[in-house]
């Protein structure tokens, strides 16, 4: 019983913690990226959004691999790689244009927002898969 229920919430919460990612970092395009806070503000949100996404993946899978729910538990665990991965490779191209986008790098402001939207594509292919996932599910 203690499983199921490990394997449920964990999904449920890797779908909310996804949707919050999708859905907090969208509004971040308006900014016009003009004072440093801007640019740190979203480096932090992609930040802790890819570290919490990636311990409720790393549950939810655990969780339908005990349940034997191998659909689940092999997309719950692509998941938490694919954030790992995302997790790195998008912070540190930010943090190097951070660097030279405040100095009057027009071409840095441009690459930082074309990351951040790929980030944000990124984070709805991963909310994508974890739906189909989620009806995967018989109970």
């Amino acid at each position: 019983m203690m499983i199921k229920a490990l394997a449920l919430v964990s999904t449920v919460i890797l779908l909310m913690t996804l949707g919050f990612s999708v859905l907090g970092t969208t509004p971040l395009l308006v900014l016009k990226l003009v004072q440093p806070m801007d640019s740190r503000v979203i480096r932090q949100v992609f930040h802790y959004c890819y570290r919490l996404i990636a311990v409720v993946a790393i549950a939810a899978c655990l969780g339908n691999a005990l349940e034997d729910r191998q659909a689940v538990s092999g997309c719950a665990g692509a998941i938490a790689i694919s954030v790992l991965a995302l997790h790195h490779w998008i912070l540190i191209r930010m943090d190097a244009l951070r660097v030279t986008m405040h100095d009057g790098d027009t071409q840095a402001v441009s690459r930082f927002r074309q990351l951040h939207a790929t980030g944000v594509f990124m984070n709805i292919a991963l909310f994508s898969v974890a739906i189909w996932a989620t009806s995967q599910i018989k109970l």
